[in-house]
């Protein structure tokens, strides 16, 4: 089943949120639960007494940081309810599609599916430095849902075509500066930040997708050498990495 944001974004996630779904049986019948991802891991061991530890089990005591409630999705009054209590929550809303209200394992299911997607959407946006760097890169250009079809891509390539891709991108980004088309030079901005994310931090691709916004003789040199360190950390070429990182620091002190 496909989980759809109705209000918020996967690229930045609350970590709180309403979902809702259809009733199969009766169109007019919505039912949802709610979403939490805690901002702080839980080992739950910790705090369980020994003699239930074989219950629980070790795997669900270390991962309920994340969980809904109700487990299974109640009916609610309708949209403008779901609509109202999220904004004044400042919560995402997401849309769940039909299920059988009837069904109490195909709703368990579901919801454990949930929780999983939004977990790892968190995840992914939690990581060192990540929200920072995302509501800095946040773009005003409308319409970023083939981002989301991007990152799919991305993550079923190797290194190397990620870098080649990555070169393609700063290329883009260079030509765009150059002609002062700000829309295009801002979606091609987002997508060197999201080809990021699958690659390590130390790659420093936001700072590589600033210099390449940037313009002038400097701002592509530095691009350049921000992007030949990334080829250079893949090959594990590290004397050739510091030559670059020297290069990158005189540019820079200038």
């Amino acid at each position: 089943m496909s989980f759809t944001f109705e209000r918020g974004s996967e690229d930045t996630p609350k970590g709180h949120a309403l979902i809702y779904f259809h009733n199969s049986r009766d169109a007019a019948d919505l039912l949802a639960t709610y979403l939490v991802i805690l901002p702080i891991q839980v080992d739950v061991s910790k705090y369980v007494p020994p003699f239930l530890m074989n219950q629980l089990g070790e795997a669900d005591a270390k991962e309920l940081s994340a969980f809904a409630f109700p487990p299974a999705p109640e009916s609610v009054s309708g949209m403008e309810y779901i609509r109202k209590l999220a904004e004044s929550r400042e919560d995402d809303i997401i849309f769940g599609g039909s299920i059988d209200a009837d069904d109490i394992g195909s709703l368990l299911g579901t919801v454990n599916d949930a929780i999983g997607w939004y977990a790892d959407l968190w995840e992914r946006y939690a990581e060192p430095d990540s929200q920072a760097q995302a509501l800095e890169d946040a773009s005003p250009v409308e319409g970023e849902m083939g981002l989301s079809v991007n990152d799919v891509l991305y993550g079923l390539m190797s290194d190397q075509d990620k870098l080649g891709e990555l070169t393609r991108l700063v290329g883009r980004l260079r030509d765009t500066v150059d002609s002062d088309d700000a829309g295009l030079a801002a979606e091609t901005r987002a997508e060197i930040i999201a080809l990021g994310r699958h690659l390590p931090d130390n790659h420093h691709v936001g700072r590589l997708a600033d210099a390449a916004s940037g313009g002038g003789e400097q701002a592509a040199r530095l691009a350049s050498l921000y992007l030949q360190r990334c080829f250079h950390l893949i090959a594990e070429e590290y004397v050739k990495l510091g030559q670059v990182e020297a290069e990158i620091r005189a540019l820079e002190g200038e």
